[in-house]
């Protein structure tokens, strides 16, 4: 049995770190980002922006949305790295409240304009289109005026703002008590009022709107309309936003996601990294509530770069932590390798031999059960040996639910004399403590807890990663394969699959079909650096199917044959 087409997957080759050589450059600025953990502003409070939206005005990201399940106010956070969030407080009070805004730039009017799903009757039910606008991105913002649009109630909405400044309005028109259908719209040039309807879908069971551009193709992406619960994503697409536009809808694939419900989320934006090299599109998803299906799954937010098969299919895999280099428009895993606490020796002041927990290779799996928890007390440490002096800048700690609310980063050569690079009294629970300092020599790298969170709970930490930054570390493709190594990563004929091992690891080489699922296993073994090939299962029903190799922890080239 043979394939009779196959693909390689250029633009998944072009994003997947495995495939890319190591440089140094001065002129990355990579940020990062961490799921499955709360995120906290800088009063030690999460921070909360359901139904919200992700913007860059200037050099600053705002993040903008409502409190759980309270839709009153509006808040506004600020950052200059996705990391550290500042609260810049309620920028907006709609009195019955609204679960669903969205925040524009006007070049003409020079305005910030708010967009909301403006309740009128005390129910979600009955919308109306609501403005407001301000003069600066923190507001505070002033209605304008709410209304019908096109004569019917409105539910879930978002707005779209394309290359040429046209802005777009996708939203629900519901008729009484029923979603009747989705609609995209037509915005006046100030952002403030609707001109015409440009497409309708006649369909009663999707929410959650939004809109993406990717390399000319408009996406048109909803959830299944089922309140909070989450939700598999799926979407219309065209080529011009006027139409015409697709009228079946397709599935987002999330690999590995056994229940296919967008990793636990409902889909709610998508937010463009617009570069010199490329456009990073990161999916954002409403982590509304915890599912059974995903253990340990934490956080209100879902970050993850998106990618795309060469038939312009939307992909999104899982990555607890990555990075984005957002002047560049590219992004890469957290390679353990920059990890200098990696299988390092750690000790504690209690219960030390669970220490090392915080520096081993563990996998997601394993993730919450693999932690160091100290005695219920006050004043504990956990340290660890780095082996040898070196210069460190930067050191991530990952919380459980036992956290420290006052602590402290120190750094030592001697495990005697120590120098604190960070302190805090505002820890939370659940959390990642992710902070840079000064390129320091350090052997030896301590979190010292002053001050529980919990009395109920000792100290609880899952991860402790040590880094040097100060030397920035940068990829650059180099024409699609394994540095050092001639010919594909991967490719097939006559059922047999050659692929290439850049390094000694655990390989795993599978088999997803077209909606995530896993179809079979054909490698997962340890294998040393080198060439190897393999047998493709005869079993295949007809369907297009991606092959996907993995190394460690990297995804290192992906193919896509169609039987």
């Amino acid at each position: 049995m043979s394939f009779n087409r196959i693909l390689l997957m250029s633009r998944f080759l072009l994003l997947l770190p495995a495939i890319l050589a190591i440089t140094t450059t001065s002129q990355a600025k990579w940020l990062t980002i961490h799921n499955d953990f709360f995120q906290y502003d800088d009063k030690g409070q999460k921070v909360q922006t359901r139904s919200g939206c992700l913007m860059k005005f200037e050099d600053t990201y705002y993040w903008y949305g409502v409190k759980h399940m309270e839709f009153t106010n509006q808040y506004c956070y600020s950052s200059k790295d996705l990391l550290h969030w500042k609260n810049e407080g309620n920028m907006f009070t709609a009195p019955r409240g609204t679960n669903r805004m969205d925040v524009l730039y006007n070049e003409k009017t020079k305005k910030f304009v708010m967009v909301l799903k403006w309740e009128t009757e005390g129910t979600d039910d009955w919308c109306n289109i609501g403005f407001a606008t301000s003069d600066k991105p923190t507001g505070p913002f002033t209605k304008l005026s709410d209304s019908k649009v096109f004569g019917y109630n409105t539910g879930d909405m978002s707005v779209f703002k394309d290359d040429d400044g046209k802005a777009y309005y996708c939203f629900e028109q519901w008729i009484g008590d029923n979603n009747m259908n989705q609609q995209l719209a037509l915005m006046n040039e100030n952002y403030t009022g609707l001109e015409k309807s440009l497409q309708k879908w006649n369909i009663s069971t999707r929410e959650a709107n939004m809109i993406m551009k990717n390399h000319g193709i408009y996406y048109y992406m909803t959830s299944d309309m089922d309140w909070i619960e989450p939700s598999e994503t799926k979407y219309w697409t065209a080529t011009n936003i006027n139409g015409p536009w697709t009228t079946n809808l397709v599935s987002m694939l999330t690999p590995d996601d056994k229940v296919n419900k967008s990793w636990a989320t409902q889909c709610d934006y998508v937010f463009p990294f617009k570069g010199t090299e490329d456009t990073l599109q990161m999916y954002c998803g409403d982590r509304w509530k915890t599912v059974d299906a995903y253990p340990g799954r934490n956080g209100d937010y879902v970050w993850l770069p998106m990618t795309f098969t060469p038939k312009d299919s939307v992909v999104v895999n899982y990555y607890q932590d990555w990075e984005v280099d957002p002047d560049r428009g590219i992004w890469r895993e957290i390679d353990s390798k920059r990890n200098l606490a990696l299988n390092k020796t750690a000790t504690a002041s209690s219960n030390s031999n669970t220490a090392g927990n915080v520096t081993s290779p563990f996998t997601y799996q394993n993730y919450t059960s693999t932690k160091w928890t100290s005695s219920s007390s006050d004043n504990q440490w956990i340290s660890i040996d780095l082996g040898t002096a070196q210069k460190v800048n930067r050191v991530i700690c990952k919380w459980s639910e036992g956290y420290a609310k006052s602590f402290k980063i120190q750094l030592s050569t001697d495990n005697t004399e120590w120098k604190d690079v960070f302190t805090t009294s505002i820890g939370a629970p659940t959390s990642v403590t992710d902070e840079t300092f000064t390129p320091t020599d350090a052997r030896y790298v301590r979190i010292y807890c002053t001050t529980r969170g919990d009395n109920s709970k000792g100290i609880e930490i899952f991860d402790i990663m040590v880094l040097n930054d100060s030397e920035t570390t940068d990829i650059s493709l180099v024409n699609g394969k394994v540095p050092g190594v001639t010919g594909q990563v991967m490719t097939c004929k006559n059922d047999v699959l050659q692929y290439t091992v850049s390094s000694a690891a655990r390989v795993k080489l599978d088999i997803i079909d077209g909606l995530g699922r896993q179809k079979a296993v054909i490698v997962d073994e340890f294998k040393s650096a080198g060439s190897y090939n393999a047998s493709l299962p005869g079993t295949l029903a007809s369907g297009r199917y991606i092959l996907r190799l993995t190394e460690g922890k990297k995804k290192t080239s992906t193919l896509q044959v169609v039987r």
